[in-house]
């Protein structure tokens, strides 16, 4: 098979490799929630946190239950636009789920993943090895071996 040109550019060897691991699908699901603050607006912002989108299902925690209920009325046009912002139809439902919002001032401008320390099993680590064994640079080795296991560590936490 003949290549089209010799050096392959950098940005479609990038592409090949986060579209075989999945770490482009990763990437959309990242601009989806750090949309979250453009989306609803500061007062919507302020009650909620967007933590985890997966399959087109964004879950979303909020801090109380009346904000909850208005919530689920609006969600149709949050989906929306959504969409409409990305171009594509990447969110298909919202799950608003009760809980503690802890933001402060500096991050009610802007949704941010709270990293929380969680242990991964080795059977876990041992399967990202395995993953990850034809990545030969070992800078890149080490950011896809980073990506991999905070995603493993956030499905921990739903």
């Amino acid at each position: 098979m003949k290549r089209e040109s010799f050096p392959s550019p950098v940005s479609e060897v990038l592409k090949r490799v986060f579209s075989k691991f999945g770490i482009d699908k990763k990437i959309e699901e990242t601009k989806l929630l750090r949309l979250w603050p453009e989306v609803v607006g500061k007062e919507i912002n302020r009650h909620t946190h967007p933590f985890f989108i997966r399959g087109g299902n964004l879950f979303v925690r909020v801090d109380n239950s009346g904000w909850l209920v208005q919530l689920s009325y609006l969600k149709n046009e949050i989906i929306s636009e959504f969409n409409k912002r990305q171009g594509q139809k990447l969110v298909k439902d919202i799950y608003f789920r009760l809980g503690e919002i802890n933001k402060s001032k500096k991050e009610e401008g802007k949704s941010v993943l709270k990293e929380e320390k969680l242990k991964l099993e080795k059977s876990e680590l041992d399967r990202i090895k395995k993953d990850l064994r034809g990545v030969k640079d070992k800078a890149f080795h080490q950011v896809l071996r980073r990506i991999l296991i905070k995603d493993k560590n956030l499905k921990k936490t739903l």
